[in-house]
């Protein structure tokens, strides 16, 4: 499948206890400014002949297993750190656990729960701000 390479669509994904899915590269990916990509919000390369909603789903589940309904995209913008389009989706979980096991083809060596408060400690390159102010994060 052709695949958008520079255009990607990550899911913001919590559960009933208001925490956040998120998953660890196995390979580290440096930016500009020194930033350094380990963990991330779910989620990948667009399709071309997919929605965006979609690829989010398609992803989302492969690599944590996790089946999600996208409710709506919360933000659209260049990364500051990475040359790529982002588009961040709100995700609602259809079921509180994978119905699968995660299937990241080798690249995510770990899937975890988040508290909003973690991520930015997790999370070490620029977060989006429309993001944060989902999160309740500053």
């Amino acid at each position: 499948m052709e695949e958008a390479t520079k255009f990607l669509n990550r899911g913001i994904v919590r559960n009933e206890r208001g925490e956040v899915l998120l998953v660890r590269l196995t390979k580290e990916e440096m930016g500009k400014d020194g930033a350094v990509l380990r963990w991330i919000f779910p989620g990948g390369n667009l399709r071309i002949t997919e929605s965006r909603a979609d690829c989010v789903k398609r992803n989302v589940f492969r690599q944590t297993g996790y089946d999600v309904k996208v409710i709506r995209q919360i933000s659209l913008r260049p990364h500051p750190q990475f040359p790529v389009h982002v588009a961040y989706h709100l995700c609602k979980l259809n079921a509180p656990e994978p119905v699968q096991k995660p299937n990241g083809s080798g690249e995510i060596t770990e899937v975890r729960w988040a508290s909003p408060t973690e991520v930015p400690k997790l999370i070490t390159t620029d977060i989006d701000p429309d993001v944060k102010s989902e999160l309740g994060l500053k």
